[in-house]
């Protein structure tokens, strides 16, 4: 056995993508996304949104992305995700891609260690690029 001494974390990030016909705005995405304002949890909410939202501008971990196309998007979440970018840009949906980590405040580190999908018809999530 190695016991690595340190500094050691066990931290996860998860890079997503959203493809949205609205610009990304913190109330645009904390409407998407279910919440709603004076909820029990609606200040968690916003610091989700405001993570999500800020992680747009520090792009995707593990990968090289000068731009957002069709091959980066196939090669950082797959074919499905490359499709649905393709047939809403065409559109002229917004995409956006980040990255969130699990040290960030409860409902952030919740959603990074989660994969998941958000298909709507006016907005697409993808998080299932998690890594620990």
């Amino acid at each position: 056995m190695i016991i690595r001494d340190g500094f050691v974390t066990n931290s996860s990030s998860t890079n997503f993508m959203i493809i949205s016909k609205e610009e990304l705005s913190s109330d645009y995405l904390l409407e998407k996304l279910g919440f709603r304002k004076g909820s029990s949890i609606s200040a968690a909410a916003f610091s989700l949104v405001d993570d999500i939202v800020s992680a747009t501008k520090s792009g995707v971990r593990w990968f090289e992305v000068d731009q957002i196309n069709y091959e980066n998007i196939l090669k950082i979440f797959g074919k499905e995700s490359a499709e649905k970018f393709k047939k809403m840009s065409k559109k002229g949906y917004h995409t956006y891609i980040g990255h969130t980590n699990s040290d960030d405040d409860y409902l952030t580190s919740f959603m990074t260690t989660d994969s998941f999908v958000i298909d709507e018809k006016d907005f697409y999530m993808d998080g299932k690029n998690c890594g620990w």
